[in-house]
């Protein structure tokens, strides 16, 4: 065996141990609500065509869902990894170490930490990654191909559709524009058998109309959260390698490909989502998690930094420097800095978690835990393994909004303080003006997260 494979190897028996041992779900709410989604995809196959769910990360991740959380957490870590393999690659294409891809990735510390999740974040990155490593090797059918499907991973893949489509244009290889078009067609005739709708992607877009619930914000939020994404040591070099990237290119000393697909991905994605945000645009929330995706070319663009800053500090000996940054780089995570891992939040359980332990624990010592529930907090269903079926097992709360719907006889509505009032907009004033409930039980803990469980008289 090479020494680069009993590197990979050992980082491969590391990251999978540090992952399964970790039992964060990073986000509380769409990575949960993307796992139960793929986890019961054979059992509820519409969500084979839902545009929220993203259809081919419940195609790809269900078969791994199907056995479980650890099952979850596996396709999420084979994405990440084959994701850094990549990301040495598209640095040794252009004669770098490529263990400083894979270095940079790694300590970008939310780029492990996504792995520990039911997010399509993974899944969008690796196919970026791909995108752009199989078009500096000039495979550009192969990366033309597997762009036409980005979208059906997030709906992201539009926005960097539209910026490799100006790069095709400027580098003249026009003859693959079709290929753009692969996935659309693909999934566009599977809509007219599903919908009679071969546009149904566009017309069943989620994200479309205006936006009324989640608001907008600073259009530098997304810059000015990246650090606390990446770390301040890369952000930094980040920064610094966006600089020197715009010196190069106003020397015309940037290849386009470099110009393009490495820097212009990056920058052209921060900014739409800038964009989106400031106003209030195709429901963003502000999320800065999606900023994950774009990890391996932050990581590049990263690297042109530390090669800028070596080279301005040149009376500075190189090894040096080099040692300090990566001294820096591997302390800081762990260091007591709103810009480090938080520890409560993002290697363990959260506190509405637990009290939803504390409910299911309840649930089954009374016997409760066969009866139809309403809730919109997920993370139930992953605990119970009970399906979202809007029937016997788990009900969608949101159903109660409907002023025609029914409470299902003997069903219990299990209320939470943040996914109610916020996905639903139902709080327990509308619940008990509107049906006749009893409060069972109620869990609360010194966060003031709240989970009431009510019965019908």
């Amino acid at each position: 065996m090479s020494r680069k494979s009993t590197i990979w190897l050992i980082i491969v028996v590391l990251d999978v141990i540090l992952v399964y041992f970790n039992p964060s779900t990073f986000d509380t709410g769409d990575s949960v609500l993307h796992y139960v989604e793929a986890h019961q995809a054979w059992h509820t196959p519409h969500y084979f065509m839902n545009m929220w769910s993203k259809p081919l990360f419940i195609l790809l991740s269900s078969p791994f869902a199907a056995l479980g959380w650890w099952g979850m957490k596996l396709f999420n870590t084979v994405c990440v990894l084959i994701s850094a393999y990549l990301t040495q690659r598209i640095f040794e294409h252009y004669s770098l170490n490529g263990w400083w891809g894979v270095f940079l990735s790694f300590f970008a510390y939310s780029f492990f930490l996504v792995q520990s999740s039911g997010l399509t974040e993974p899944l969008f990155m690796l196919g970026l990654t791909a995108i752009v490593y199989y078009e500096l090797k000039d495979k550009t059918a192969l990366a033309m191909g597997i762009l036409s499907f980005l979208p059906f991973i997030r709906s992201e893949g539009y926005v960097v559709a539209v910026i490799i489509l100006l790069y095709l244009l400027l580098a003249k290889k026009w003859k693959f524009l079709p290929y753009v078009g692969i996935g659309t067609a693909v999934y566009g005739i599977a809509g007219l058998f599903v919908f009679n709708d071969f546009l149904w992607m566009f017309h069943q877009n989620p994200y479309s109309g205006e936006e009324i619930k989640y608001g907008s914000g600073p259009i530098f939020h997304f810059l000015e959260q990246l650090p606390y994404v990446i770390g301040l040591p890369i952000f930094v070099l980040f920064f610094l390698g966006i600089f020197r990237g715009g010196m190069l290119f106003l020397k015309g000393k940037m290849e386009l490909k470099e110009l393009v697909l490495l820097y212009g991905i990056a920058v052209g994605y921060i900014a739409a989502h800038s964009i989106f945000w400031a106003y209030g645009l195709f429901h963003s929330f502000g999320l800065t998690r999606v900023l994950i995706v774009i990890i391996p070319l932050v990581a590049f663009i990263a690297y042109r930094g530390l090669e800028w800053l070596l080279c301005a500090f040149h009376f500075i000996h190189s090894k040096l420097l080099i040692g300090c940054f990566i001294a820096v780089s591997v302390v800081f995570p762990f260091t007591n800095n709103k810009m480090a891992i938080n520890w409560q939040k993002d290697v363990s359980l959260t506190s509405d978690q637990s009290l939803m332990h504390d409910a299911n624990s309840y649930l089954i010592a009374k016997y409760l835990d066969a009866q139809p529930l309403y809730t919109n907090a997920y993370y139930y269903a992953l605990l119970s393994g009970r399906t979202i079926d809007d029937s016997q097992q788990i009900v969608r709360m949101q159903l109660l909004q409907n002023e025609t719907h029914e409470l299902i006889p003997n069903a219990l509505i299990l209320w939470d303080s943040y996914y109610a009032p916020t996905d639903s907009e139902i709080d327990t004033t509308y619940l008990l003006e509107r049906f006749k409930l009893n409060e069972v039980k109620r869990w609360q803990n010194k966060e003031k997260d709240m989970l009431i469980l009510y019965e019908q008289h």
